[in-house]
């Protein structure tokens, strides 16, 4: 099974047990933590794939590292589970994964823009808001300043690149331009 698939199905299996517990919310924050000290910690990821140490000492380990970030029950199984099966080493992808579908059971879009120039706040609650008029969801936007735009903006909701830039403007005019003299 592929990284990205099998990182999805912990995903999903992880989400429903938070929604059954009505805590998914919690569950997300903590797992997020959780992946933020596996991703700061290389040589704890090295130690927790390393098929040397004894399955209870790596599950150990796992344990009480949930037990520092009081983490809950559920989720110290699902820890030592990702161990047991050596899944650990994609336990930033779940926590992606699971943060997506959080967003969508919240009703959240995470929205980044790229813009040729600093936006203003004025600017960033319009794109806000008619982005949230479209989709009658919460919009989450992050901005970036990319010069290379010349001018326009570019918008990335998920996999989905909505690219109203002058440099893309250009590009297609020149394409056509050469296109057309073939």
């Amino acid at each position: 099974m592929k990284k990205g698939a099998a990182a999805k199905k912990y995903a999903r299996v992880l989400i429903e047990i938070g929604l059954e517990e009505k805590s998914y919310r919690e569950t997300g924050n903590e797992l997020r933590n959780l992946s933020s000290v596996f991703a700061a910690n290389p040589q704890l990821m090295r130690f927790l794939l390393n098929p040397m140490h004894k399955l209870e000492d790596r599950k150990g380990l796992v344990e009480k590292i949930a037990a520092a970030l009081k983490t809950s029950d559920a989720l110290k199984r699902f820890l030592a589970l990702l161990v047991e099966n050596r899944d650990i080493r994609v336990i930033e992808d779940i926590s992606r994964a699971y943060s997506r579908m959080e967003d969508e059971l919240s009703g959240r879009i995470k929205v980044k823009v790229e813009s040729p120039v600093e936006l203003d706040e004025q600017h960033i609650s319009k794109i806000k808001k008619k982005l949230s008029d479209m989709t009658s969801k919460d919009i989450i936007l992050t901005v970036e300043k990319n010069p290379a735009l010349i001018g326009g903006l570019v918008f990335k909701v998920g996999n989905t690149i909505l690219d109203g830039s002058i440099k893309t403007q250009l590009e297609r005019v020149r394409e056509r331009i050469v296109g057309s003299k073939q």
